[in-house]
């Protein structure tokens, strides 16, 4: 008996199709309560790439995105342009041959020009403060 086991690879042009759908949905029904829906299976989904796909460049620029979508639930504070610009962005990086850094940066500076906070988990630092150099 020979049995032979099929792997199958998960791609992140897969996923992406699943984000795409989810982003166009997101897309349509935003300020919505179904919105919250979408984001939800948007967000797992984004984080099934990071787990699958952990040192893809691409998944990088997934990340930052999600980062400023889950932050504070930020997804709700974006609208439908914002939405179809990431759409746009995400298909043309699956569709390149091959995703360098520089193409990374430049993804994750269009999020940004979109309007998307790819680094809400800053730190502030209160310039304020007073240091306990020389307590007394």
């Amino acid at each position: 008996m020979n049995i032979e086991q099929t792997v199958l690879e998960v791609s992140g042009v897969e996923i992406t199709k699943t984000l795409l759908v989810d982003l166009q949905k997101l897309q349509q029904y935003t300020g919505e309560p179904i919105a919250a829906v979408y984001a939800d299976n948007l967000l797992r989904t984004m984080r099934k790439l990071r787990d699958k796909l952990p040192f893809d460049p691409y998944t990088e620029v997934v990340m930052a995105l999600h980062d400023a979508l889950f932050f504070e639930n930020r997804w709700i504070d974006y609208n439908a342009n914002q939405y179809k610009g990431v759409c746009e962005l995400l298909t043309s990086l699956v569709n390149q041959e091959t995703i360098n850094n520089s193409s990374v940066e430049s993804a994750i500076l269009t999020l940004e020009n979109l309007g998307f906070d790819t680094l809400p988990f800053g730190v502030k630092i209160d310039d304020d403060l007073e240091t306990d150099e020389d307590e007394e």
